[in-house]
C-alpha cells in the first residue's frame, strides 16, 4: 500500500507540474523585440556528390526572448530548387506542404530541433559548384529570419557491381569523379587498369575483387587515390577521409598473378590489401612500389603463400597488423612499417611473419631491407605462434627494429640492424617523424634528428628514388620509405 502511495504521489506532483509549466506557456508576444535564436545563421553541408543522398546536418531553434512566439510559417526560399530537404521539428518540408511549415508555436525558454539533408542535382561541370537557399523563419510578428543552407555539389561517375569480362582501363579523363558501389570483380584472365590520376571514391564496403589481374599504376605528379566516398567529418576535429574501415579494400584471388599497385595513396580501408594463398607461389602475385596504405581497420597488407615485392612503401596505423605474410616469398626494401593506430590501444603488431595456414605450414623465405619497422608496442615484430622455425629463411639487414635486440639464429638473421631502445625518449614516433599530430590525426613519417634510421642504409641495396619519387642520397642513403632533405 505504500508504494502505491508514492507512486500516486509522484504522478499528482507531475500533474501539477505541468498544469503549471502550461500556465506559463499561455502568454504569446507580437513585439518585433520577441525573436527567435539559432545555433549557427550559415548550415555548411561540406561537399556532396549529385545525385547522391547526403548524411543529415542539425541545428536548434531556441526562443529565449522572454514570451512565447508564433511561426506563422518555415519554408524553403527556394523550394526544391536546389536539393535541399528539411524537417523542422518532425514536419517534413515537402511538396505536399508546398516546401513549407505553417502556424507553429514556440514557447518561451523552449527549442525544435532542424534536420537537413539534400540530394543535389547534376550541374554539368566537372568542377565543384557552390549550392545555396535560405530556411526562412516568419513570425506572427511579422519579424523575418533566416538561417542560410550552403553546400558545394559535385557532378560523379557511378560504378555500381561492375563486373570486369575484357580488359578495361578506369580513369578521370576530365576530372569527374568515380564512385564506386558494390565490388568491383576482374575476371579471370582479364586485366583492369586504373590510369595515373585516377581518384576512386569507394562506398561502404565496396572494393575491388581481383581474379584476374591489376594494373594500377600511377606516376610521380600523377598518383592514384583510393579511398572512401566521404567528404564530410565525423567530429569536428576527424574527417570520415581520415578515419578508418570506411570501405573494403582490395582483394587478390589465389590465382591472380602479375598485379601492379605504383605511385598510390590507399587509406581509410577495412582490409587494405588481402592476398589469398597462391595456387603458384613462384610466379609474382604483387608488385607494391611507392605506395602509401594508411588507417585501416583490419590489416595493411595481408599475404598468404604469395610472392611479393613491396618497395618505398609506407604501411601504417592498421587495428590488425600493418604487414602479415604467412608464407612464401617476400621482398621487402626501403618500406616505413609503422604501428601508431590511434583509435584503438589492443593495436596488433607492425610485422607479423610466420608458416602456419588453416593447419598447413607454408615455407616462407622473407628479406627485410632498409626499412623501419616502428609502433607504440615496445615491441611490434612478432614470430607467428606455431609457425615451423625449419621452413623460414628470413634475413633482417640495415633495418631499425623497434623490438628487443635478438641474436641470429640459423634460419632468421638480422644484419647490421639497429635495435630500437624503449627506454629513449628521443626515439619515440612523435620525436623521431617530422609530423605526428594526434589531435588531427596527420603524420608525415619522414625520418628526423635524431633518428637513428638517417644515413644507415645499405648503399649497395639502396633504391635511387625514395617513396615521393625522389632522389636518395647515394653515399648515405637513409633507412624507410622517405629520404630526408640534404642539408
Amino acid at each position: 500500500m505504500k508504494r502505491i502511495s508514492y507512486i500516486l504521489t509522484a504522478y499528482l506532483m507531475a500533474a501539477v507540474s505541468l498544469l503549471t509549466s502550461c500556465s506559463d506557456f499561455d502568454s504569446f508576444s507580437s513585439s518585433p523585440n520577441n525573436v527567435l535564436t539559432f545555433d549557427t545563421d550559415t548550415l555548411c553541408m561540406d561537399t556532396v556528390f549529385s545525385t547522391i543522398p547526403s548524411p543529415f546536418k542539425a541545428f536548434y531553434v531556441r526562443n529565449n526572448s522572454g514570451d512565447g512566439i508564433r511561426i506563422a510559417s518555415v519554408r524553403l526560399n527556394n523550394g526544391n530548387q536546389t536539393g535541399f530537404r528539411v524537417n523542422v521539428n518532425g514536419t517534413y518540408l515537402g511538396e505536399e506542404l508546398g516546401y513549407q511549415a505553417t502556424d507553429m508555436e514556440l514557447h518561451e525558454g523552449d527549442s525544435m530541433r532542424v534536420w537537413v539533408e539534400m540530394t543535389a542535382y547534376n550541374t554539368a561541370r566537372n568542377t565543384p559548384q557552390e549550392v545555396l537557399d535560405d530556411l526562412v523563419f516568419n513570425l506572427e510578428s511579422g519579424v523575418s529570419q533566416k538561417v542560410s543552407l550552403k553546400a558545394w555539389t559535385w557532378d560523379a561517375d557511378i560504378l555500381r557491381d561492375i563486373e570486369v569480362n575484357s580488359d578495361t582501363t578506369i580513369n578521370n579523363p576530365d576530372g569527374k569523379p568515380t564512385i564506386v558501389y558494390g565490388r568491383i570483380k576482374v575476371k579471370e584472365g582479364k586485366t583492369l587498369t586504373i590510369a595515373p590520376g585516377t581518384t576512386l571514391y569507394f562506398h561502404d564496403k565496396a572494393g575491388i575483387d581481383v581474379a584476374g589481374t591489376l594494373k594500377a599504376v600511377g606516376e610521380k605528379d600523377k598518383e592514384i587515390t583510393l579511398r572512401c566516398d566521404r567528404l564530410d567529418r565525423m567530429v569536428s576535429n576527424l574527417t570520415y577521409d581520415n578515419n578508418p574501415g570506411q570501405w573494403g579494400g582490395l582483394t587478390f584471388a589465389g590465382g591472380s598473378y602479375d598485379n601492379e599497385l605504383s605511385f598510390i595513396d590507399l587509406h581509410g580501408a577495412t582490409h587494405a590489401i588481402v592476398c589469398d594463398s597462391a595456387l603458384d607461389a613462384e610466379r609474382s602475385k604483387l608488385a607494391v612500389n611507392n605506395v602509401t596504405i594508411h588507417n585501416v581497420r583490419g590489416n595493411g597488407i595481408r599475404a598468404v603463400n604469395s610472392k611479393l615485392t613491396i618497395e618505398n612503401t609506407q604501411i601504417s596505423n592498421a587495428l590488425d597488423t600493418c604487414l602479415a605474410v604467412i608464407g612464401g616469398k617476400v621482398n621487402v626494401n626501403h618500406c616505413t612499417i609503422a604501428q601508431y593506430y590511434p583509435f584503438d590501444a589492443s593495436r596488433g603488431h607492425a610485422l607479423v611473419f610466420g608458416t602456419k595456414h588453416n593447419g598447413w605450414q607454408c615455407p616462407l623465405t622473407l628479406s627485410v631491407n632498409n626499412s623501419i619497422v616502428k609502433g607504440y608496442s615496445d615491441d611490434v615484430l612478432y614470430l607467428q605462434a606455431e609457425s615451423d622455425t625449419t621452413v623460414i629463411d628470413a634475413t633482417f639487414a640495415h633495418s631499425l627494429l623497434r623490438t628487443p635486440e635478438t641474436a641470429s639464429t640459423g634460419k632468421i638473421r638480422f644484419n647490421d640492424c639497429i635495435f630500437e631502445n624503449v627506454a629513449d625518449e628521443a626515439t619515440k614516433g612523435p620525436n623521431s617523424f617530422v609530423l605526428f599530430d594526434t589531435h588531427f590525426f596527420f603524420y608525415d613519417f619522414t625520418p628526423k634528428a635524431p633518428s637513428a634510421a638517417i644515413a644507415k642504409a645499405d648503399a649497395a641495396t639502396s633504391l635511387p628514388i625514395d617513396r615521393r619519387g625522389n632522389a636518395r642520397k647515394k653515399d648515405a642513403p637513409d633507412m624507410g620509405c622517405y629520404e630526408t632533405k640534404k642539408e
